[in-house]
């Protein structure tokens, strides 16, 4: 990892170009920062020409006019280093969420320069991570209900089912939460279970070669979810109908999503599960066990009153509901709840068009 230095053309340059990824990066100074922390004036000027959509390596040569050997070696280097994607001899620049923000602080590393490139992250996250989340025409991820509110229905979707997502995944990895992984760096570690983030698919497979997550069985990753929730966590995955890349379990105090509300007060940056928490006020205690539990602080309670939800926090996770002990929650079917779009393609493709 290179150090920081003054401000740079290919630095100011390849930030402009992250900014090109679906969800995007606001290239401010912050951001600067942290690609002068992760790339050579050498290898930004080349990460600025490299295409996000996964291509093959002839084909890269011939449009960069590199050396085909030598453009391998560079973008294999790179991609150890979790900056590029490589799917056999295709590859692609990682966008900085979902991708190098998360592949920086895999694995569980924790020297000097990954606590110095968690401080440039979260000085970051305000005007930089969390505000394109905020911008954005639709959510990027949603959240799925936990298991004890999918067992009590019949009408749940399989989009709706942590279990059915993790079911229908071709391949399952298994990686160290890495937002827990940054606030820990931080100090601001919060002690929730930090093994409990599922991968799918290609990345996963890429993600298991590198050596930041290790291959699970069904059964594993079903185990996976069943911890989270235990920890009150809240399962959050892409916000699709079909073919989930991740699945991660999210506390509101350190996830990169879940902060767009606990941070930047946004609702609306993380699609809603189709559930809503609503209090019996005559059954209600005021004990305040669903508000310490809360991941979003959706749940207000005041001096001896009934607990209040605020149906714009609410993400339907139920959570609260298996915390109150006197049964006066219940998870209601939203009036309008949203529909993702079909799959990964519908979803970028429809946020690069509202972006436009």
């Amino acid at each position: 990892m290179c150090e920081a230095k003054d401000t740079t053309d290919s630095h100011q340059q390849l930030a402009r170009h992250m900014d090109q990824a679906p969800i995007g990066a606001p290239p401010t100074l912050e951001l600067v920062e942290i690609l002068q922390a992760l790339f050579t004036d050498e290898e930004a000027q080349l990460a600025a020409r490299l295409p996000f959509k996964p291509t093959k390596l002839d084909k890269l040569a011939q449009d960069l006019e590199w050396d085909s050997g030598e453009l391998g070696q560079t973008l294999a280097a790179l991609s150890d280093r979790g900056l590029v994607y490589q799917n056999g001899d295709r590859y692609s620049l990682l966008p900085l969420v979902p991708g190098m923000a998360e592949t920086q602080f895999m694995g569980g590393r924790a020297n000097q320069d990954q606590k110095r490139l968690a401080l440039l992250f979260d000085k970051y996250y305000g005007p930089g991570v969390g505000q394109a989340m905020v911008n954005l025409p639709l959510p990027y991820s949603r959240v799925i209900p936990v298991g004890r509110v999918v067992e009590s229905r019949q009408e749940i979707l399989p989009f709706e089912n942590a279990a059915e997502v993790v079911k229908a995944a071709s391949y399952r990895a298994l990686t160290n939460c890495y937002c827990r992984g940054q606030a820990e760096l931080l100090g601001k570690g919060c002690g929730h279970p930090k093994d409990v983030c599922l991968m799918f698919g290609p990345f996963a497979r890429f993600a298991v070669k590198k050596g930041w997550a290790r291959e699970v069985s069904q059964e594993e990753a079903q185990k996976v979810l069943e911890k989270a929730a235990e920890a009150g966590l809240i399962h959050v995955t892409d916000n699709v109908a079909q073919g989930a890349n991740f699945l991660c379990n999210c506390c509101g105090c350190c996830c990169m999503f879940l902060q767009t509300l606990t941070r930047l007060k946004h609702p609306g940056a993380v699609a809603p599960a189709g559930f809503l928490a609503e209090v019996d006020r005559a059954e209600c205690t005021a004990c305040g066990a669903c508000v310490e539990t809360c991941q979003v602080q959706a749940i207000r309670q005041e001096d001896d009153e009934p607990a209040t939800v605020d149906p714009d926090y609410c993400l339907g996770c139920g959570q609260c509901q298996g915390a109150c002990f006197f049964g006066a929650i219940s998870m209601e079917r939203r009036h309008k709840p949203s529909q993702p779009p079909a799959g990964w393609l519908e979803l970028t493709g429809r946020i690069m068009a509202g972006r436009r």
